[in-house]
């Protein structure tokens, strides 16, 4: 029997003594009860109502009508019995609610080996899942089972099939083929990473877009810190009226989409943009006019003739990352510094501490771990940007995130770029570890 307590005067177990978790659950197999009744109602109707049908009801069509009955009926009769009996503190009932959530798991594969509707199997065996972590008294897993789940399937099952992905090769018409291990050896299976590292044409082509992403990444967030810290520091200083203001101005640029932002800049900094239309037309004027009067007249108007290259270079690519992310930096670094004790800087300089002592020996440390997860937060999309430099690179500066569009996209050699994906995947990881490490320690 259920943890349930028994009312000493009528010698019955009531609702509320059964665990909540477990009542939920039976509320659960209620519910489900009643999705079972209306799927059989849809069923015995479909004739009169005219109802659309479903993929999983196309798919019972395929097979003598009175499966359908049996199932529909057996789910209802099975689900009811069972939230009753849980409901009256029949421990039979969670046992029979444990042995529908494992047949509904198998049903759901077998519904997806029919249909290959990934929505409808993984809607079933999610909630058979959810049943069953809740019936066997998992009261941390079921709070959490929702954001487990939904981590599993759109997060741990896509990468691994890209793994797996990553260790075929690229077939005829850009099919997926796996090499013979027996021939080959297992080796064979990792030969589109050692492809990374290998020289074409006496040229490390893959490694040079590698370092150059690192160097850009790197350089991103180091800009960025250098701008954000004091930026954020500021900040955290003013009034708390002020504070509001300025972290609201900081976000106003999540108004706008990051790629209509990027392409604001093209206006900028292409030729026959703003600042390069005051180069060549009104500087460059002034300039001409003024150039019989002195030397350097002369050289200004030489050097205005033609547009300034703004555009379509790794400056220009550079520049629209650190316009991009630099509120990620500002908002976390701010975080961290309006929670300081602002008394330890004074403190530190009672005792003598100079400026650079208080910023080094205590400022810095106590906002580390802000520091840290700002890196973080501008790193690792830098690394794998893709939109700013397509657009801002104009196809000249490659990155990873380029050279993994196009093997997925022009090259369709999808196991190089499960490659490249779990190669960038393994340096973000990285870089997230000594995230936790500094976190770890300030906790």
């Amino acid at each position: 029997m259920t943890t349930t307590a028994i009312d000493n005067q009528q010698g019955k177990i009531t609702v509320a003594d059964i665990q909540p978790v477990i009542r939920v659950a039976a509320w659960l197999l209620l519910a489900h009860a009643a999705l079972w009744g209306l799927l059989f109602f849809r069923w015995v109707t479909f004739a009169s109502f005219s109802w659309v049908p479903f993929d999983f009801e196309n798919a019972l069509a395929t097979f003598p009508p009175i499966l359908a009955y049996v199932v529909y009926l057996l789910g209802l009769i099975v689900d009811l019995t069972a939230a009753l009996m849980i409901l009256r503190g029949i421990d039979a009932g969670r046992l029979l609610g444990l042995g529908r959530g494992v047949a509904v798991i198998f049903m759901a594969g077998v519904y997806w080996a029919m249909t290959q509707e990934f929505f409808g199997a993984v809607y079933l065996a999610g909630l058979a899942g959810l049943l069953l972590v809740m019936l066997t008294r998992q009261n941390a897993w079921a709070i959490n089972y929702s954001a487990a789940f939904w981590l599993i399937i759109f997060f741990v099952l896509p990468n691994v099939i890209v793994l797996l992905i990553s260790l075929s090769e690229r077939g005829p018409r850009g099919t997926i083929i796996y090499p013979n291990l027996l021939e080959d050896g297992l080796v064979s299976l990792f030969n589109d990473y050692v492809r990374f590292f290998t020289p074409i044409g006496g040229q490390f082509i893959y490694l040079r877009i590698f370092w150059r992403s690192m160097g850009l990444a790197v350089g991103n967030t180091i800009l960025c810190l250098l701008f954000g810290y004091p930026f954020a520091y500021w900040i955290a200083r003013q009034e708390v009226r002020w504070r509001n203001i300025l972290i609201f101005l900081v976000m106003i640029p999540f108004w706008t989409n990051f790629l209509v932002r990027t392409y604001a800049w093209l206006l900028l900094l292409r030729d026959s943009g703003l600042i390069n239309n005051f180069w060549t037309s009104t500087l460059h004027e002034q300039a001409v006019a003024l150039a019989g009067s002195s030397g350097f007249f002369a050289w200004l108007a030489e050097v205005t003739a033609a547009p300034l290259p703004l555009l379509f270079n790794t400056g220009s690519v550079f520049l629209g990352l650190f316009y991009g992310f630099f509120p990620f930096v500002v908002l976390p670094l701010y975080s961290n510094l309006e929670k300081l004790d602002w008394s330890l800087l004074e403190a530190a300089s009672d005792l003598g501490a100079n400026g650079y002592y208080r910023t080094t020996r205590v400022l810095l440390p106590l906002s580390l771990p802000g520091i840290v997860a700002a890196s973080i937060i501008v790193f690792v999309p830098s690394l794998g940007a893709y939109v700013t430099p397509a657009i801002m690179g104009g196809g000249k500066v490659s990155l990873l995130g380029n050279l993994l569009q196009q093997q997925f996209m022009t090259a369709r050699d999808w196991p190089f770029g499960s490659a490249i994906g779990f190669l960038m995947m393994a340096i973000m990881l990285l870089a997230i570890l000594i995230y936790f490490r500094f976190s770890g320690e300030e906790g």
